[in-house]
């Protein structure tokens, strides 16, 4: 059997893996590309106007800076999507799993047995998540972390629902009894 996820059991299921929205990695691209624009700004204004920067030696020193300037945009915006692509919530039959990639040297795993959960909310907030439904997903346990949140994550009503339903789906021996 191949696994998708380190860590996951032979006989789990994967029912769904979730990242944060579309829309908030276009925001954030969208901001990275205010730094590219003022890069062609620069090439558009820079040129005619000062025309001894297009001459040695200040060429040279000119096309360092925009070369460095365009690999710095290059890395961020690479940089961008490892960290939207590498944040995920995978819900299993048996678990939910939390992979925090805080930068691109550090992440943490948090995992939820199913039989834990005690609660599930859904909240969407403001213009953007009402307009593209997207919003965060609070799993309440009774465990040494008491909430698990998935931040902007498409559609939150139906993670949420699909998290309770695979707890009502679990046998009752497998169910954390609350009190």
């Amino acid at each position: 059997m191949h696994l998708l996820f380190p860590g996951q059991q032979p006989d789990e299921k994967i029912c769904l893996v979730t990242r944060e929205h579309w829309f908030v990695l276009a925001q954030r691209i969208f901001v990275w590309l205010i730094f590219v624009v003022l890069f062609v700004l620069f090439n558009a204004w820079a040129a005619p106007n000062f025309p001894f920067l297009a001459e040695p030696p200040a060429a040279a020193t000119v096309n360092l800076f925009k070369t460095i300037y365009l690999m710095l945009l290059v890395v961020g915006l690479f940089t961008v999507w490892i960290l939207y692509y590498l944040n995920a919530q995978i819900i299993t039959d048996q678990r939910i799993v939390d992979i925090a990639q805080k930068n691109v040297l550090f992440h943490t795993t948090s995992e939820l047995n199913l039989g834990r959960v005690q609660d599930v909310t859904a909240e969407i907030k403001g213009v953007f998540g009402t307009f593209f439904n997207y919003g965060n997903v609070y799993v309440q346990t009774a465990g040494e972390q008491t909430r698990f949140q998935f931040d902007l994550v498409p559609n939150p009503d139906r993670v949420a629902k699909q998290i309770l339903d695979l707890f009502e789906a679990l046998p009752p021996e497998k169910k954390v009894i609350h009190e």
